[in-house]
């Protein structure tokens, strides 16, 4: 054990020496030798005589001096002093000892009580280090309740966290519960009691208490008790967390959850939630309807999408929706679902006419331009209408109200439709259609028909037009929804596999030389990449003159404005690479351009049905094909005339100069064998 001692002289230090005989004792006189030798060496224990140099220093003082150093501090004394020996304890001297009578073993328990309780000390400064660190660090304020008293202390985080310094509040409970929201106090008040008063083991309670700024911050507060023998708490010590940041993330995250993120407005979810609260409102009140439904599509939203890019058309997204906001009334709710669709949910509506009227100032409502990087934007909608009952779900008003939003479009957009029966019979008609084509494309299984094509003049056969006949729908129909689903492009090719492969037979046939064939082709199929190399193997593995083959295109797809010159590319490809020409279909319905005409890579037109039909009813068609036959003729063009369902009109096309005709007059579609019949025998069926 290493020792310091500090004596007046030698003579001072004999005593300690001869008492600390196997020690090693470093001594020196004065209080600065002292601290030098403290600061350069590491003791076990301080012994510091009363009586230091030089002569009237009072060792008491550099005792009281040394204290808070690794070594604990005895003071040695010549004389009894009571009031000194007090003031050493005060000061946190480890003893106070007698030299006069003082033994060995007296001195070595004094001096090993002193490391005991020096470790002690090191012990318990150590832990309250520990514990003082990880609640700053969890940033967590204390407080610490003598119940007894009624007498509340708190840390200085804890006043920091609400925004006080730690002079500005005193230890009354009504410092914390009076600055709670009034909302949570008699909770946390009830919450406290309980846990005081043992009914409950655990205390966690989140609630608000009021900054000093006047917000409120949302705290999380925890405590452990210590209880007497009847389990009621005599002292509550415990910890608040700021929770405030958590609270409006999950709150953030809730909104969110429920609201799109572009506009602010309610999405699916929550609109399909107050959809079903209304019904089931309806349910208990047990009303005919309790809500209409408005499903609204933008009109044209893609072209200016495309056209000034996506940030502009997020612009006008979120002036359609506060446009919305302001025509609705304050029970009604607005969301939008994705893309430009949007559905309003129309509160305690029970009447058609209610909800049309509401329609109607939406559709207003948008009618004003939005502008959008200083450019005025015009735009339409398209309003589908369904009502809610009680016996509703929220998934089959929705599709209602969809239904009759594609009805709305359908019909002209920039309009509104009130769902019906028929709406949904009508969509699930067209669904069974469109799986019975997907499976008769899959499998081969349309039979393709052969409508003679003859000379006006001579009722000769020149050719064919080659179609499929459909088990169920309308043929215009059908073709449009296999454009639209690209089920175009498989059924397209196997039509032009067969009716090359059947004509390529024909033409071998005594009266089958220089017969002639007309396929429909979309738009669609014509803009697909490799339409001409698949053209070009068909012929080659069909083994057909592509002379004899017509690529019939309608006037419609001809002229959707810069559509048509990819159009046009294409089929003066077919001429130039594979000598396959091109007739124009249903031509005159449509207010096509002229320059249509102009270097027109085909051979004939084909007059519409329409227009056929007029001819020895209506003048004006009469005149209308006079006018198409001469501007075709001038033109260097044939012209087949659509649809001759009478003798009188094939006379009347004769006298016109029209060259060719088909129509239910001269042959309805045949068969395949039914054509080659025919081609056999020379007779017509």
């Amino acid at each position: 054990m290493r020792v310091l001692a500090v004596a007046a002289d030698d003579a001072h230090h004999a005593p300690i020496c001869a008492l600390l005989k196997h020690a090693q004792i470093d001594h020196v006189h004065t209080a600065d030798e002292a601290h030098t030798a403290v600061a350069a060496n590491a003791y076990d224990v301080i012994l510091v005589d009363r009586e230091i140099a030089p002569p009237g220093a009072d060792g008491l003082t550099l005792a009281t001096e040394l204290v808070g150093t690794p070594a604990p501090v005895i003071v040695l004394s010549h004389h009894i002093d009571k009031p000194a020996d007090a003031r050493a304890a005060e000061a946190g001297i480890a003893d106070f000892l007698h030299i006069a009578g003082l033994s060995t073993d007296r001195l070595e328990h004094s001096v090993r009580y002193a490391l005991t309780h020096q470790r002690a000390l090191d012990r318990l400064k150590a832990s309250e280090e520990r514990s003082a660190l990880a609640h700053e660090g969890s940033g967590d304020g204390l407080w610490d309740w003598d119940v007894t008293a009624d007498r509340v202390h708190y840390s200085p985080r804890w006043k920091a966290l609400l925004g006080y310094r730690d002079c500005e509040i005193g230890e009354q409970r009504g410092e914390w519960l009076g600055r709670v929201h009034p909302d949570d106090r008699a909770p946390l008040t009830q919450a406290l009691d309980a846990f005081v008063s043992g009914a409950a083991e655990r205390f966690e309670f989140e609630h608000r208490v009021q900054h000093r700024d006047s917000t409120y911050r949302w705290m999380l507060s925890r405590a452990t008790a210590v209880r007497d023998s009847a389990r009621k708490a005599t002292r509550v010590v415990g910890t608040i967390t700021d929770t405030t940041d958590r609270r409006e993330s999950e709150r953030r995250l809730q909104h969110d959850a429920l609201h799109d993120a572009l506009t602010g407005l309610p999405n699916r979810v929550l609109f399909l939630d107050r959809l079903d609260q209304s019904i089931r409102r309806a349910q208990r009140r047990h009303p005919a309807t309790c809500a209409a439904v408005l499903f609204l599509d933008l009109d044209r939203f893609k072209v200016i999408n495309d056209s000034l890019g996506h940030a502009s058309g997020d612009q006008l997204l979120q002036k359609v929706a506060r446009r919305l906001e302001a025509a609705l009334r304050p029970n009604d709710t607005v969301a939008r679902l994705s893309g430009d669709e949007f559905t309003l949910l129309l509160d305690d509506v029970s009447d058609p006419r209610e909800a049309t009227v509401i329609a109607e100032r939406v559709l207003q409502s948008l009618k004003a331009p939005f502008v959008i990087d200083n450019r005025e934007l015009f735009i339409d909608s398209s309003i589908g209408i369904a009502l809610a009952t009680a016996k509703s779900s929220p998934e089959q008003v929705m599709r209602d109200a969809d239904v009759a939003m594609y009805r709305a479009k359908a019909d002209g957009k920039g309009r509104h439709a009130v769902f019906d029966a028929a709406m949904h019979q009508q969509v699930m008609r067209r669904l069974d259609l469109e799986g019975d084509l997907r499976r008769a494309v899959e499998t081969n299984a349309l039979e393709v028909v052969y409508q003679p094509i003859t000379q006006a003049a001579t009722g000769r056969v020149v050719g064919f037009e080659a179609s499929c006949r459909w088990p169920t729908g309308e043929p215009a129909e059908v073709l449009a929804m296999a454009d639209e689903t690209g089920l175009s492009i498989p059924l397209g090719r196997q039509v032009l596999e067969t009716a090359c492969a059947q004509l390529a037979q024909w033409r071998l046939l005594p009266r089958g030389a220089g017969l002639t064939i007309g396929v429909n082709v979309s738009a669609r199929q014509l803009s697909e990449p490799g339409f001409i190399a698949m053209l070009d193997e068909i012929l080659r593995t069909t083994h057909l003159d592509p002379r004899a083959l017509r690529l019939e295109v309608s006037e419609h797809d001809l002229s959707r404005g810069r559509a048509d010159d990819a159009t046009r590319r294409v089929l003066d490809q077919a001429l130039e690479q594979l000598s396959v020409r091109t007739h124009i279909d249903d031509f005159g319905t449509g207010a096509s351009p002229l320059r249509l005409l102009h270097r027109f890579p085909g051979d004939a037109i084909k007059v519409s049905r329409a227009l056929v039909a007029g001819i020895g009813m209506d003048a004006g068609a009469f005149e209308i094909v006079r006018a198409v036959v001469g501007l075709a003729h001038n033109l260097g063009l044939e012209v087949i005339a659509d649809g001759v369902e009478k003798r009188e009109q094939l006379d009347y096309l004769k006298v016109l100069g029209c060259e060719f005709a088909q129509g239910f007059h001269i042959s309805a579609p045949l068969s395949a064998g039914e054509a080659r019949a025919m081609l056999e025998s020379g007779v017509l069926a």
